[in-house]
C-alpha cells in the first residue's frame, strides 16, 4: 500500500495568450524538462467536476527513472506528483467517476522479470490512493478498462502467435481469468461502457504483426482496423459496421458517446461516424480529410478532434453536426505518440486538454473554451 504523503503543489503553468482562431486562452499547464502527456486511449482522465486532470510523465531516454502519475488542478493551474508508475498502457478511468487506475511497481524499481506490481485506485479529487490488486501470477495488461461499478478491471494479453485475449480482474474477489480470445486484437483500446453495464468496446487490428518480443512490427494489414463489442463474460459478440467492407478502415480512434450505447469514431478518409451494436450501417457526422483522434464530451453533445495534417483542433456538435476550429496545437503529429494532440473536453466543457511538442518537449496544454463558443455549434 502506498504510504500517505504530503501533497506538494508546484507551479509549472505558463500563460500563452489567446489563440487567433477563436480567441481561446491557451495555458501551457506543464513545463518541466520531461515528456508529459494527458494520457490517451479515448478515456477522459479528469474529475467529474472538471477541476482536475491526470497526467503521465516519463523521463525517456533516461531509463534510471520510472515514469510518474501527476495531477493538475485547473483552477490553480498547479501540479503535484502522485507517485511512480510502470507505464501508461494499463491506465483506466471512467468519465462518470472521480477515480483513475494505474499500475505501479511495488519494489520501486524499473519493471523486469519477476517484478511485482500493484493496481492503484486514485481519487482525483481527494488524491487518496490505495492498492486494489497485486499482479503476482496475472500478466500486466497491454490496455486497461474499468467498469462503471469499479468491480471489474479488464486487460489484454497475448495468447499465442496472432491469437490474443482479454482477462477480467474481479476486484471484489481478488481473482482473474481470461474470458475472451480473438485474432489480431494486439492493440485493443479497451473501453467499458461508461454507464453501469457489461459491454466492452474492442479495437480489431486485422493483419497486425507483433514479434516474439511483443514489439509491434505492423499495426494493421490490408483490411485495416475495425471494431466490435463483447460483454465482460465473453458473450454477446457484436461487430460494428465500420471498417472494410462497410467504410474505409477506422483510424483506431473511437469512444463511447456520453451515456448512450453508441460509438463515435474516425475513419482513414477523415469521416466521423457514429455506430451501435445491431446497426446495419454507420451514421455520418461530418467529413474533413485529416480528422483523426476524437473524444466525446461527457454530456454527449459535443466532440473534440484533431486534424492530423497540421495539428489544428476542432470542436463539433453531435446534434447539429457542425464543427468549428478552436485552436492550433502547434504539435508536430510525428511518429511518437506524445507528439499527437489527443484532445478531450473536460467534463464541465470548460477546457480542451491536449498535448503539444511545440517547445521541443511534449507538454500538456489547456484551451479555455470562450464564452458562447459552444452555442455557435448548436
Amino acid at each position: 500500500m502506498p504510504k500517505p504523503k504530503q501533497v506538494i503543489w508546484q507551479v509549472e503553468a505558463i500563460p500563452r495568450g489567446p489563440d487567433p482562431l477563436m480567441g481561446a486562452e491557451i495555458v501551457q499547464l506543464t513545463s518541466a524538462p520531461a515528456i508529459t502527456h494527458d494520457i490517451y486511449l479515448e478515456q477522459i482522465y479528469a474529475s467529474t467536476d472538471g477541476s482536475r486532470i491526470g497526467l503521465f510523465r516519463s523521463f525517456f531516454p533516461d531509463l534510471r527513472r520510472l515514469p510518474e502519475i501527476w495531477v493538475c488542478d485547473l483552477e490553480t493551474r498547479q501540479t503535484t506528483c502522485i507517485g511512480e508508475a510502470s507505464d501508461s498502457s494499463g491506465i483506466a478511468s471512467n468519465r462518470f467517476l472521480d477515480t483513475l487506475y494505474y499500475i505501479r511497481p511495488v519494489s520501486g524499481e524499473r519493471p523486469g522479470p519477476g517484478a511485482e506490481h500493484s493496481l492503484v485506485r486514485l481519487n482525483l479529487k481527494t488524491l487518496e490512493r490505495e492498492d486494489v490488486f497485486t499482479f503476482s501470477d496475472c500478466p500486466l495488461p497491454r490496455s486497461g478498462a474499468i467498469s462503471a461499478d469499479e468491480r471489474y478491471y479488464v486487460g489484454g494479453l497475448r495468447i499465442e502467435g496472432t491469437r490474443w485475449g482479454l482477462y477480467r480482474i474481479d476486484l471484489s474477489r481478488g481473482t482473474w481469468e481470461v474470458f475472451h480470445e480473438h485474432q489480431d486484437i494486439l492493440n485493443p483500446h479497451l473501453q467499458f461502457q461508461p454507464t453501469p453495464g457489461n459491454t466492452l468496446l474492442v479495437q480489431w487490428n486485422r493483419g497486425g504483426i507483433v514479434d516474439q518480443d511483443n514489439n509491434i512490427i505492423q499495426l494493421v494489414g490490408e483490411e485495416g482496423a475495425s471494431l466490435y463489442l463483447v460483454d465482460v463474460d465473453g458473450s454477446n459478440y457484436r461487430r460494428l459496421p465500420v471498417g472494410k467492407p462497410h467504410t474505409t478502415p477506422v483510424t483506431g480512434h473511437e469512444c463511447w458517446i456520453g451515456k448512450e450505447q453508441r460509438i463515435l469514431l474516425t475513419s482513414r478518409d477523415g469521416y466521423v461516424y457514429t455506430a451501435a451494436g445491431g446497426d446495419e450501417q454507420a451514421s455520418l457526422v461530418c467529413q474533413v480529410p485529416g480528422f483523426n483522434h476524437i473524444s466525446s464530451s461527457v454530456d454527449g453533445r459535443f466532440f473534440t478532434v484533431d486534424d492530423f495534417r497540421n495539428g489544428r483542433l476542432y470542436v463539433g456538435s453531435l446534434q447539429s453536426n457542425r464543427v468549428l476550429p478552436i485552436c492550433d496545437s502547434g504539435t508536430s503529429c510525428g511518429r511518437p505518440q506524445y507528439t499527437h494532440a489527443h484532445p478531450y473536453l473536460t467534463p464541465d466543457n470548460r477546457h480542451v486538454i491536449y498535448n503539444s511538442d511545440r517547445t521541443g518537449i511534449c507538454q500538456v496544454y489547456a484551451a479555455v473554451v470562450p464564452d458562447g463558443f459552444l452555442d455557435q455549434l448548436l
